[in-house]
This record gives C-alpha cells, structure tokens and sequence, in this order.
C-alpha cells in the first residue's frame, strides 16, 4: 500500500499521435480480426440481451453501432485502449441488482478516477482485487448470460443450435465467424425461430418491437 500511495498524482492524459503506419497495423492486425467478436457480443447479442431484460426499452442496433463507433474514435486520442459495449457486462450489472444507467455512471466514475489519480500505480492497485472475487464475478455473469437459453427449451432444435453456435465459438478456429454466419443461415433455412424468442415478450411484442426499431427517419436500422 505504501508503495501504491507514493504512485498517487492528478495526472491528465496525453493526446495520442495517429500516423499511417500505426492506422494501418491496428487496421490490419487488430480491427479487422476483431469485427466478428465486435458484431456479435457488443452489437448483435448485447441489442438482444437488452430486449430481454428491459422489453419497455427497446435499443437499436443502429445507436449501439454509433456509439460503439464514436467511442473507439475518440478513446485513441487520450491515449486510450479500444472499449465496447458487451451482453456479458450487460447480464453481469443487471445480475447484481442495476436497473439504471446510474450503476455505469458509477462504474465510469471508478475508471476516471483511476486513471486521472492513479496513473502510475493503477497495474499495482488492480492486484489488490483477489483473482476468486473476478472468479465469481465471471460466474455470475456467465449464469446470467446461460439463463436466456431458457426460453429455447420449448424448442429442442432452436436449443441445440444454440448450443452449435457456442461451442462453434469455443472450439472452431475463427468459431466466432464461423459460429455467427452456419447459426443465421441454418436458423433461417429451418425455421427455428431463435430470433424471435425473446424473455418474457409474446411475438407480436417482438414484432412491433423490432417495428420500432425500423423508423422511417432511419432506414435499414
């Protein structure tokens, strides 16, 4: 602890210097491999984990898309690191009570913190937490995200692509490319109806719901 608290200072971020090559080899070898995981868990999965547990407020695709966008523009030039939204943070947040944008603004208030005053000793500070309370953090979450399966169980072969899917992600080389394109397209050659069973929403919920989400001053959302 002592060591930590020499570390403490106000500290402001530098302005990062984007130049071709480092736009190129992040391009390359980092946004490009990551667009599938990207689309999936922080778009795609995060759009429906949202319509699950807050049906009255439905998310477009569309705003996720922007803002995910907006932020990685702009994080670079403090001298950030890439950041997303994520379905597993979603279900975790949800899972331990948050009902409101107020725990993220907490959670948010917790990075600043860090990072305008504990700069320097942030790598020790992050050691303190004991890697099981992250373990049953991740449990927890996890749980949480597994939980959604329920609403398939009604359905053995919507439950089992599903499952095809996640283990696709798990075990197959580039699983989650793999997992995203072999799940839609058997999905709507068989008719599984995985898209529209969301918890706790009757179809026609589903339905006008996704009829929300595609408002004529947005096309194609």
């Amino acid at each position: 602890m002592s060591e930590i608290s020499g570390r403490i200072a106000f500290t402001v971020p530098a302005p990062g210097r984007l130049t071709i090559d480092a736009f190129l080899a992040g391009a390359v070898l980092l946004a490009l491999p990551q667009l599938p995981l990207s689309l999936g868990n922080s778009v795609l999965a995060t759009r429906q984990v949202a319509a699950d547990l807050f049906p009255e407020r439905p998310v477009r695709i569309r705003d996720l898309g922007l803002s995910y966008a907006a932020m990685n523009l702009l994080a670079p030039l403090a001298g950030g690191v890439p950041v997303c939204h994520g379905s597993g943070g979603m279900a975790g947040h949800h899972a331990f009570g948050a009902r409101t944008a107020g725990s993220l603004l907490i959670y948010g208030a917790f990075y600043l913190m860090l990072g305008l005053g504990f700069a320097a000793g942030t790598d020790r500070l992050l050691t303190l937490i004991p890697l099981p309370a992250l373990g049953v953090l991740l449990l927890a979450e996890g749980y949480a995200l597994g939980s959604f399966t329920r609403d398939l169980i009604p359905s053995p072969p919507a439950l089992l692509l599903a499952f095809g899917v996640a283990a696709c992600a798990v075990l197959v080389p580039y699983g989650y490319v793999v997992g995203i394109v072999a799940g839609t397209v058997i999905a709507r050659a068989t008719d599984t109806g995985v898209g529209c069973r969301v918890s706790g929403v009757g179809a026609s919920d589903v339905s006008n719901a996704r009829g929300t989400d595609r408002r004529p001053a947005d096309p194609g959302t």
